[in-house]
């Protein structure tokens, strides 16, 4: 079902962020035709032309597309990794009753993330399948790749994971021998750290913090920088009218908590605007 509308709201949590399309209306429902199709056969695309054509070519235009190519890639990497660090951000305020902070390490440097990743998941498993309602958000980090002396680690810092999730209530006292036990029955590999944080305001931007400078890193191209349960309360994106009768229930009142504009190539202007909910209301 098509759908057009210049208006969005949406909600993940308490935070509310709005988003007013000034210049064009957004559509949503069909298979948009992209405008490089056209240029798909470029006449100086290295990947379709033979050696002997790439000398004959004036090599200003030739390293002009060269140059061209790599700024869109960088541009795609930066609008994936915002795009990322949103979703991680609203999943995360969407899913307040997450109030413990963990870190897993592993007790020997592991730097394959394939193999790290396998080992997480392993140890989900031995958790969810003991506690099924264990819910939690994961990311990914590498350890520094110096170590102490300033020296480069030969194949970079270790992989480690941060988790946001609902282990109930652990007296302080206690906290190390908590970790012990469950490093020693779920996290087999190396150590665990546990951290309380429901002191926190906007968990989702404390959280993300975690993604600056990894989500970059060449290790992490084309593999997944989050991993999450599947019994986590998801955001709620709502359009047109019903996005404008909730905002005059519930948000016009309220203070804005940030407000900018931007243009886009695919939206036009936007004028965005955040705010927070006195108290949650109901997904639904």
């Amino acid at each position: 079902m098509l759908n057009i509308y210049n208006f969005k709201i949406i909600k993940s949590g308490k935070e509310i962020e709005v988003y007013e399309y000034k210049t064009k209306n957004i559509m949503r429902g069909y298979k948009k035709v992209k405008q490089e199709l056209r240029e798909k056969k470029k006449k100086y695309r290295c990947e379709e032309i033979e050696q002997k054509e790439i000398e004959q070519l004036d090599m200003y235009e030739y390293k002009k597309e060269i140059i061209e190519k790599e700024e869109k890639q960088n541009q795609k990497t930066k609008f994936s990794i915002q795009r990322t660090r949103s979703n991680i951000r609203r999943l995360t305020n969407s899913n307040s009753q997450l109030n413990k902070f963990l870190t897993l390490t592993f007790a020997e440097s592991t730097t394959d993330l394939i193999k790290a990743n396998k080992l997480f998941h392993l140890a989900m498993k031995r958790v969810m399948y003991n506690k099924p309602e264990f819910e939690y958000i994961a990311v990914v980090e590498f350890q520094k790749d110096i170590d102490y002396f300033g020296r480069k680690k030969e194949h970079g810092g270790s992989v480690h994971y941060h988790l946001l999730c609902n282990i109930k209530t652990i007296l302080k006292r206690d906290s190390f021998e908590w970790e012990r036990w469950f490093a020693s029955r779920y996290w087999k590999y190396g150590f665990v750290k546990v951290k309380d944080v429901n002191k926190v305001d906007n968990m989702g931007a404390y959280f993300c913090k975690y993604l600056s400078k990894d989500m970059f890193d060449k290790r992490m191209f084309g593999k997944k920088k989050f991993f999450c349960s599947r019994n986590l309360n998801n955001p709620v994106e709502i359009t047109g009218l019903k996005a404008r009768v909730f905002f005059e229930n519930f948000v016009k009142e309220l203070t804005p908590k940030f407000k900018n504009s931007f243009d886009s190539e695919w939206t036009g202007k936007v004028i965005y605007t955040a705010y927070t909910l006195k108290s949650n209301l109901p997904s639904k």
